[in-house]
């Protein structure tokens, strides 16, 4: 639990980590970057609940 914890502590903070970065600078492609990025979290985390409401759902049926 401890470790799930500083998971998700570390993903909500992330933004409080502002930086530039050297090899995308700070225009569009950075942007785009992070766009990428997060959009493939929220797929992950969606995926993720999916799951497991499907293996609830299955546990309900047995």
């Amino acid at each position: 639990m401890k470790f799930l914890t500083f998971i998700v502590s570390l993903l909500l903070t992330s933004q409080a980590f502002a930086h530039t970065d050297h090899a995308l600078g700070d225009g569009a492609l950075h942007t785009l970057y992070h766009i990428v990025f997060w959009g493939l979290f929220a797929m992950v985390i969606i995926k993720a609940g999916l799951y497991l409401k499907n293996k609830q759902a299955q546990k309900k049926q047995k």
